[in-house]
């Protein structure tokens, strides 16, 4: 178990706070929302039972809900309205998230053939090669529709990295993050992950700039204050570290008392408490070389 000093996983208590919050307004509304889409296209369905597209586009909100079996449904019946419409997206898509990559597979290449240039048809059969354990098919996807995506998500952008970094090509995973940065501005997952990145390639210049960069910019400094500190330890800069720390420490002491005692704030403290202790310890091991973990769980 790492701890909360560890870079790769920074402050998790905050992230999984906020995903939760994030999490459950975004299900609540897509609840809503999903009801509503169908009952609509279903009415209009009803007053126009021959079209297709109505029948395709019911079809991907089913998907959406994660209702396989009415989204195929839909799609058959399109298909049978209208032999000449496409459906092999859908089918694909469906079949791949309702965990049948092996069947998905041959449609989206069909599909692909017919729309090579199509990102979300390539993003999808990168995550289907991905899931048929074909790692060189699916950087390949990756790459293709990143390349073909006019304004890409963050999700696509850290996907498409992760898919390179677990495959040892971690220099260009750094790359496609600092371009999607450039182009989104300074999203913090897209930043963390790019630190993490650096730091696993041992560019710890790189990823001490983006946590400056962060700090001067973040509504709550402390966070990256932390994570500049940790990052010192990581690059074995024992005696930065250690003013890194001991300066969070003295940062927190000056707040007001219901800032400083605020949870995420005396979680924060405590780090650094536990950090100074353990660099303490370690004064007189051998500097050039890399530190030992900060803190055990």
């Amino acid at each position: 178990m790492k701890s909360s000093l560890d870079p790769s996983i920074p402050f998790p208590f905050v992230t999984c706070l906020l995903a939760a919050c994030l999490l459950t307004t975004g299900l609540a509304q897509a609840h809503g929302s999903f009801h509503e889409r169908i009952t609509g296209i279903s009415k209009l369905i009803q007053s126009q039972p021959q079209d297709a597209q109505l029948y395709l586009k019911r079809g991907e909100v089913y998907r959406e809900h994660e209702e396989w079996g009415k989204a195929l449904a839909d799609c058959d019946t399109a298909r049978k309205l209208d032999p000449a419409i496409d459906v092999d997206l859908l089918r694909g898509r469906t079949l791949l998230e309702s965990g049948s990559p092996q069947q998905a597979l041959p449609l989206l290449n069909d599909f692909i053939n017919r729309h090579p240039d199509q990102p979300q048809a390539l993003l999808c059969r990168a995550r289907t090669h991905s899931k048929l354990d074909q790692p060189t098919e699916a950087i390949a996807d990756y790459r293709a529709a990143l390349k073909r995506t006019a304004n890409p998500e963050p999700d696509l952008i850290q996907e498409t990295a992760d898919a390179l970094a677990a495959q040892g090509s971690a220099n260009e995973a750094v790359q496609v993050l600092a371009a999607g940065l450039e182009k989104l501005g300074a999203v913090p997952s897209l930043v963390l992950r790019a630190m993490d990145l650096e730091i696993s390639i041992r560019d710890f210049d790189a990823a001490l700039i983006r946590v400056d960069a962060m700090q001067k910019s973040a509504p709550r400094p402390e966070p990256w204050m932390a994570k500049r500190a940790s990052i010192l330890a990581q690059a074995g800069r024992i005696p930065e570290s250690k003013a890194a720390w001991q300066a969070l420490a003295d940062h927190l002491n000056a707040l007001p008392n219901l800032e400083r005692g605020s949870h995420a704030m005396s979680k924060l403290a405590q780090d650094a408490k536990l950090a100074l202790a353990s660099l303490d310890s370690q004064a007189g091991s051998d500097q050039d070389s890399p530190p030992r973990s900060i803190v055990k769980p």
